[in-house]
């Protein structure tokens, strides 16, 4: 028998008992939109993860630590700091350490960071804000995002790039006559910014012997994520307004205090390494660590959010999966009636010269296109479903969102096509061993 040939009396008897069959297709769609959307729903709950960490950075950018601590923010007892100490090692955070991290296969960028909150200027208004010194070649490679203007280049000094938080004020109204008024809109990009460690600046009280640096504003970040209230500078230029600041306490107290004895060991705060792929983070990442330093990533927090939601997307699945289970028995239940009903039909088949191979490719054949015609109808309905959840969660500010992968409906496909041959099989392995003379006197 040809494929031609198969194809067609498959359809054909399928056809016969149209009720029958949608009553069976029906079941497969169920199953399969069932499983397609649970599985979805858990997928759009792993991006939904993924877009808000993204927010507060770069899920391929690692932040490198010194064992030693830092400025409080780690405890020298972590395991980096207990390894390094057993080993007798001395682990230093300094230039040498960016360079071996530079050099690290799949890495591709590196920049020390520190952070000194310092005073602006521009014009009348002045803003106080968290400047982060970076190497500027690799601003845009560890994931700062622009809005206008554009990211600090290799070739920048006297560049600065401000997020959309930082409020300028007049510092010449008392307190009660800022929070009433309305902060300034200043077009920044291409203005000149003063930058001071002067924290009366501005004001009547300002020390005249502090000399400012000024700035040129080449970019604005967006005020969402977690340098939306920084400003970006190229470190060696806050190093040096860094020192400035310590000379200037120096003369003022007598002692410039553990801040200087941090900038003469030249040991960095962080650095930041950039991963060329997000598969890499976690290895690269236990590179670092192997070699006594504190690492941390954003891939660490989303490896946590779908550790902790990993239950409900299991739950989720099996309750699809027992649907299409369902639908499997319905597609057997529906295959062996129609080898009782086709009793003496099988047995003319085999005296007309039929083979048993025929035979098991016809109910096998019958089987599949359920299968195939359930899958394509199911991921119609799971589409629809699928944004139906979405906008119910986007109306109640849920982060349970549906996301379907093309992936996703062509395995749905040839899984329920699968499900129907599978459901088949046996149903065609009975029809194959029907005796012909029983068959063909059965009524």
């Amino acid at each position: 028998m040809s494929t031609k040939d198969l194809l067609d009396m498959a359809l054909r008897n399928l056809l016969k008992r149209k009720l029958r069959t949608f009553l069976t297709v029906l079941g497969v769609v169920i199953g399969t939109a069932s499983i397609v959307v649970m599985v979805s729903i858990g997928i759009g709950m792993n991006e939904s993860f993924a877009r808000q960490l993204e927010s507060w950075g770069s899920l391929q950018v690692i932040d490198v630590y010194s064992p030693n601590g830092d400025g409080g923010r780690y405890m020298p007892d972590d395991d980096a700091a207990k390894d390094a100490k057993k080993n007798g090692k001395k682990v230093k955070l300094d230039a040498v350490a960016v360079e071996s991290f530079r050099q690290m296969a799949g890495v591709e960028a590196v920049s020390p960071i520190k952070n000194l909150y310092l005073m602006l200027g521009s014009g009348k208004y002045v803003a106080d804000a968290n400047i982060i010194g970076l190497d500027p070649a690799a601003m845009e490679a560890l994931g700062y995002k622009i809005e206008n203007g554009r990211a600090l280049n290799g070739e920048d000094v006297k560049s600065i790039v401000v997020g959309g938080g930082v409020e300028f004020y007049d510092p010449k109204l008392n307190w009660e006559m800022r929070m009433n008024s309305e902060p300034p809109q200043l077009e920044l990009v291409g203005d000149k910014v003063e930058v001071s460690y002067d924290w009366s600046y501005g004001s009547k009280y300002a020390d005249k012997t502090i000399k400012s640096n000024k700035f040129e504003v080449v970019g604005t970040m967006s005020a969402d994520g977690s340098n939306g209230w920084s400003v970006i500078m190229p470190i060696k230029e806050l190093e040096k307004i860094e020192k400035a600041q310590q000379e200037w306490e120096k003369k003022r107290n007598g002692s410039s205090g553990g801040r200087g004895q941090k900038q003469q060991s030249h040991e960095y705060e962080q650095v930041m390494v950039k991963v060329i792929d997000i598969k890499n983070v976690q290895a690269v990442q236990q590179q670092i660590k192997d070699m006594g330093y504190r690492a941390t990533s954003l891939s660490d927090e989303l490896d946590a959010m779908k550790e902790t939601t990993k239950m409900l997307r299991m739950v989720l699945g099996a309750i699809g999966a027992i649907s299409l289970v369902v639908a499997a028995i319905g597609i057997t239940n529906t295959m062996v009636m129609a080898i009782y009903e086709r009793t003496r039909e099988i047995g003319i088949m085999k005296v007309i010269g039929a083979s048993l191979r025929d035979i098991k490719l016809l109910f096998l054949t019958e089987a599949a296109f359920i299968g195939f015609a359930g899958g394509i109808l199911g991921i119609g309905v799971s589409f629809v479903t699928s944004k139906l959840v979405n906008f119910v969660a986007m109306q109640q500010g849920s982060d349970m969102s549906s996301s379907i992968p093309i992936w996703l409906y062509i395995g749905s496909i040839a899984f329920a096509t699968v499900i129907g041959v599978l459901s088949g099989y046996l149903p065609a392995q009975r029809a194959m061993k029907l005796s012909a003379l029983s068959a063909i006197k059965t009524e």
